[in-house]
Order: C-alpha cells, then structure tokens, then sequence
C-alpha cells in the first residue's frame, strides 16, 4: 500500500525522502527538547494535532513517516490530525530556516557553512530536482523574475524559502483541509458536503505509553534510507 499523494498513489523517494526523514528527525529532537516548555512553536492550523502531547505528535508523526516511506506499510486514514501530522515536518522546516537566515544576520554569529546553511542546503536538493525547472519555465503560479535568478542555496529570501518549501508540501497534499477551523462553523451540516469533510475532521487522538514513544523514536532516530529510495 502507497499513500495517495498529489502526485498519485506512491512513497517518497531520493531527495524528498532524504529531507522528509531528515525533517521528522530533527523534529523529534525539538520535540524532546520542548518537554520542559508550555508552549511549542512549530504549529501545523489543525487545533486538535497542535494541541496534542508530545508524546502523540511523535506516535502520529512515526504513523505518516512509514507510511510514506515505506511501500509495505498502508497509509492511515486520512484525517485533519493524520495530515497535519503528515505537515509537521514542513512547518518545522519553515522555522529552522527562518532561524537560519535570522542567526546569520547576526555579527556574533560564528557557526561554520555546514551548519549556518544546514536547512537550506538539505531542501535544496529536492528543489533543485522537482521544483526548480518549473519555476525557471514559469509554469503555475511562480513567474520567473529577477528574484529567481539570485536565488540560490544560500539565499535570505524567507518568502521564497517558504514557497519552496510549501510546494514540496503540495506534492504531498491535495489541498490544505487540516487547517479549516471547523469551530467555525455552527454546525458539522454547514460544512460543504460535496467534500465529505464532516467524515474528514475528527477529535480523536491516539492513547500511548512511554514504552511504545520509545520504540517508536528509537526507530525514526536509526532508519536509514536504502539506495533506491
């Protein structure tokens, strides 16, 4: 079983899966570091993911990772909590560059290349190889202007990286349904029926142990892509 993606049924592979997995394992290292906050700073929309605990965040962000990276492992129901989990990770992504590009700023700022342009040179690849001979043709809603010609892995242009990285996200997604605000609504009747979200939204969220976090962050911490993924 494959996930249906924009792109049709199929797994993640080469540079997008190599950033998705990247992605999922820094998060759970921000994750694990958050414990001790209030509040956690990578937001997704959906109110019932963002509100979950972390130790939920990390089971629901395990449950999407195989199941776009692995062809034998069925892909959850999809859901407003399963797919905001699913854009976890690229809302994670934005953050860390827009860390990037503001720490680089800074005078003080001594960090060498590897790491001062760590995030975008990891997205980078996946642009270059999916996204970049679009946006040079002007194809979609990206017009080719002066903007592009500068940019390049070592660009401050935050839009643009958040473009970039947004549409990384569309080659996931069908649309952005996980962040309508259902309480919004007067009632689940007032929803577009045509879209059959009143059996897309739910509250539920999984129950799980200290146990099975550990296994499950154990596994994401020492997966290993293989060649021809």
């Amino acid at each position: 079983m494959v996930w249906r993606t924009n792109l049709g049924e199929r797994i993640l592979q080469g540079t997008e899966a190599e950033v998705y997995l990247t992605a999922v394992q820094h998060l759970i290292e921000h994750l694990e570091d958050s414990r001790d906050f209030d509040e956690i700073e990578v937001k997704t929309g959906d109110r019932i993911f963002d509100n979950a605990n972390i130790n939920q965040k990390i089971v629901l962000l395990h449950t999407c990772l195989i199941a776009l990276l692995n062809p034998a492992i069925s892909a959850p129901p999809l859901t407003n909590v399963t797919e905001a989990a699913a854009y976890y990770p690229f809302a994670f992504l934005k953050l860390r560059v827009g860390d990037e590009i503001m720490m680089g700023k800074e005078e003080w700022s001594e960090e060498d290349e590897e790491i001062k342009f760590y995030y975008r040179h990891l997205i980078w690849k996946a642009f270059e190889q999916h996204l970049l001979p679009a946006w040079q043709a002007g194809i979609e809603e990206f017009e080719p202007n002066e903007e592009l010609d500068n940019f390049n892995d070592r660009s401050d242009d935050l839009d643009l990286w958040r473009t970039m990285i947004d549409e990384l996200a569309d080659r996931i997604f069908w649309d952005r349904d996980w962040q309508i605000k259902v309480h919004d609504f007067e009632s689940p009747n007032d929803l577009d029926e045509s879209l059959r979200l009143e059996e897309y939204f739910t509250n539920h969220l999984p129950l799980v142990s200290k146990k099975q976090v550990a296994v499950v962050v154990a596994e994401i911490e020492n997966w290993q892509l293989v060649e021809n993924e």
